[in-house]
Formats: structure tokens, sequence, C-alpha cells
């Protein structure tokens, strides 16, 4: 069984309608386009220099404190930029905005779009279009994936917790997401809504109404020392297994 079959984010792309909803209207006066993009280019920058020190590390110690400063620096890019900025995006089946509070976006994209804007090499649109699980599969090895089968949303939420703080991406049924667990304990869902407002939200997972699925796919993709490294040196990331080519 693959979570996300012919999800939201499944579907061939439609034009984003260039209505805006009064939340996104809202939303957009405390948000700036040019900002956003001279942040990512901050970010970016750190990102390369961190990537300069790691190729000259010494030792295989000194490598893996990188990892860990590029493991950091890819979650705060992420926390207090990327998340944000898409926050009051309006949800659409065929959503594909590339720019925070523009159009629309589906669930996939704004899982996809997020990892590119901070800085991942991705094909953004192509991996969007998959099942959710296979999404998780493109991002990181088995080794990080974790399946639930028939568990309550409670008794999820508290599994989760108990896999630890860090960046964890999520396949429901009809439906993908981020998860992101803080050090607190705190559980956090990021991801483009089809219920509620209907918008990018960060909500508790516990609360969520969009967390209930039958079968749940998880990644814990900040676990995953390859997929770090991977966007610390700028490497490329490939599609496999893919159901969806256009």
């Amino acid at each position: 069984m693959l979570a996300g079959l012919r999800g939201c984010f499944a579907q061939t792309a439609a034009p984003d309608s260039a209505v805006k909803s009064p939340r996104q209207t809202t939303a957009s006066a405390v948000f700036s386009a040019p900002v956003y993009q001279a942040t990512l280019r901050h970010f970016d920058a750190r990102r390369r220099r961190l990537a300069a020190r790691y190729r000259r590390a010494p030792s295989r110690a000194v490598r893996t404190a990188r990892l860990a400063e590029a493991r950091q620096l890819l979650l705060t890019t992420l926390d207090s930029t990327v998340f944000p900025a898409w926050e009051g995006t309006p949800w659409a089946f065929y959503g594909t905005s590339w720019q925070p509070r523009r159009g629309t976006i589906a669930c996939g994209y704004f899982v996809t779009t997020s990892l590119h804007d901070a800085g991942l090499r991705l094909q953004r649109t192509v991996l969007a279009k998959q099942t959710s699980e296979c999404i998780i599969k493109n991002l990181t090895f088995e080794a990080h994936i974790t399946r639930y089968w028939g568990v309550d949303r409670a008794d999820f939420v508290r599994q989760v917790r108990a896999l630890g703080p860090g960046l964890y991406v999520l396949g429901l049924d009809y439906h993908v997401a981020f998860l992101r667990v803080r050090d607190g304990g705190a559980v956090q869902m990021v991801h483009s809504s089809y219920v509620g407002p209907g918008t990018v939200v960060r909500e508790a997972a516990e609360s969520s109404v969009a967390i209930f699925s039958k079968y749940r796919v998880l990644g814990k993709v900040s676990d995953d020392d390859a997929f770090v490294r991977r966007w610390l040196l700028g490497e490329a990331l490939a599609v496999h297994g893919a159901t969806v080519k256009e």
C-alpha cells in the first residue's frame, strides 16, 4: 500500500488562480518577496562557506562536526524563514506556486518547494506529483523510514515524539506534510492543508484534522547524513520510482 496514492499532489498541474483569498491578502501585507529572496541568499552563502569547510576537513571527526553544523543550518533556514514565509498561502488541488503568498500550492508542491527554497537541488515538479511514500523514499533511506498501520492520532504523535527532535516528512493516505519535533517534545505539523483554513499552516500535530489516516509513512530526513550532505554540497537529487512523469 502506498501512502498518498492519487493525493492532492499526484496530478497534472493546472494554472494557479490569480485571485487571492482574504487570508492571503492579509498575510501578504507582512511578507516581502525581495526580503525573502535576500534572506535565502544569505543562508545559501552560509551553506557554501560551510561546504568549503567540510571539504577541507582534515579528519572524519571534523567532517562529522561540520555535518552537525549543516544539519542545524538547514533546520534554521526552514524554521526561521521558509516555513513562516509560506504560511497563509492558499492550498489548491492544482496549486504549483513558486512564491509564498502568491497563487496557490498543493501539499506535495509545498514539501518540494520548501526544500528547494532551503537549498536542496531537486526536481520540484516531478517529485511533487508522486505518492507521498515515493517522495519520502527519494529523500531518505529505509533505515530512516517508519511505517504505521491503524494507529490513532494520539498514539502516533506519542510514537513520533519518542523518535526525537528533528525534521520529518509524513506521508498519509491522501496527503503529505512535514513534522517538526522540537527539543522540548512539541510535535508540529507544517503543511498545505486541504482542511481547516485551507492554507499552509504550522499547527500542533495532536490537534490536526489532516493527520488522520489509516496508513502513515514517516521519514526522518534530518537524521540522514546522506540527505544533509547532499544539501550541504549542493548535489542534485535524482527521482527514482516515479509513477507520474508529466
